[in-house]
């Protein structure tokens, strides 16, 4: 199990992020399986990256939030679960056009 990390540079438009995320040496698909998923937001942004469910995701419709302009921001975890995968397909985000979203991904 390698873990991997994916550096998404944001649109201005709803990113699937199985379909916006390459695939990376080693792993088994752009929609493996993962463990777990830890989500943060580059030191270098300035604007919030909002992360939903759906295409719709948007500034009043997410699950989540990452605010690079609160001091007491820190990374959202998803997982990490025992015997139920999460995969990227399942993710949409949406942030300022070059905003950078990290994501830390444990696969199974």
């Amino acid at each position: 199990m390698a873990v991997r990390l994916f550096d998404l540079t944001l649109t201005r438009s709803a990113q699937r992020l199985s379909t916006a995320i390459p695939s990376v040496a080693g792993a088994a698909g752009p929609d493996e399986a993962y463990k777990q998923l830890i989500f943060s937001s580059a030191p270098g942004n300035s604007a919030v990256i909002y992360v939903g469910a759906s295409s719709s995701v948007s500034s009043t419709s997410h699950g989540f939030s990452l605010d690079p302009t609160q001091a007491s921001q820190q990374p959202v975890s998803v997982g990490p679960f025992g015997s139920v995968a999460v995969k990227l397909s399942e993710f949409w985000v949406l942030g300022t056009n070059a905003e950078i979203l990290h994501v830390l991904a444990i696969p199974y």
